[in-house]
């Protein structure tokens, strides 16, 4: 947006309370990433605004080469993928008991995944992808999910398309075989 532009540059130029303004045009770009890695409304709302403050606290280093929603959009990433991380660190797993009898089902049966009711698949994916390193989660999120090409998934984790490549590949291979597991420990 070029009003965006114009209006950094009254905030830089010491109109801060403009900044609100920035929050309004950006929340639901923002918590459209978010919502990708953390589906808690409230733990969305407190994630919402760190990267809104980390933005904040960076406005001096945004140059102006890519549009300001592309920056804000890199921050909210690594927001959330910080989350990732210490989620991992202390989440408290789902049992497959709690997952209920049939959501590992169709992996061992002959029927088409589609028949599997879709929060089940959710469920399940969601468990399995929990397994994955943080980083690998964020890849195959903005890949398979967000759809972005590989070359905005490499600028918004600082490294190479070649790399996003090899890390989706691996992380592909992760979670067949992590899904591979628990269809083994159900049986």
């Amino acid at each position: 947006m070029s009003d965006d532009t114009e209006l950094l540059a009254r905030i830089r130029g010491g109109a801060t309370d403009d900044y609100a303004e920035i929050v309004q045009r950006h929340k639901s770009h923002v918590f459209g990433i978010l919502y990708r890695y953390e589906h808690d409304a409230q733990k969305l709302e407190d994630l919402a605004q760190e990267a809104f403050v980390k933005a904040w606290r960076a406005l001096d280093r945004y140059d102006g080469r890519a549009p300001f929603e592309h920056w804000l959009a890199r921050i909210t990433t690594h927001v959330a993928l910080d989350h990732l991380r210490r989620e991992k660190r202390r989440r408290n797993e789902v049992g497959l008991p709690e997952l209920g009898e049939d959501a590992l089902d169709w992996l061992q049966s002959e029927a088409a995944p589609n028949q599997l009711e879709a929060s089940q698949a959710a469920e399940l994916l969601h468990v399995a992808m929990q397994e994955l390193p943080a980083q690998d989660r964020v890849v195959l999120t903005m890949l398979e999910l967000e759809g972005r090409s590989v070359n905005e998934i490499g600028e918004a984790i600082g490294c190479s398309g070649v790399a996003v490549r090899v890390r989706a590949f691996r992380a592909r291979v992760k979670l067949r075989r992590v899904l591979e597991k628990l269809a083994k420990g159900k049986s």
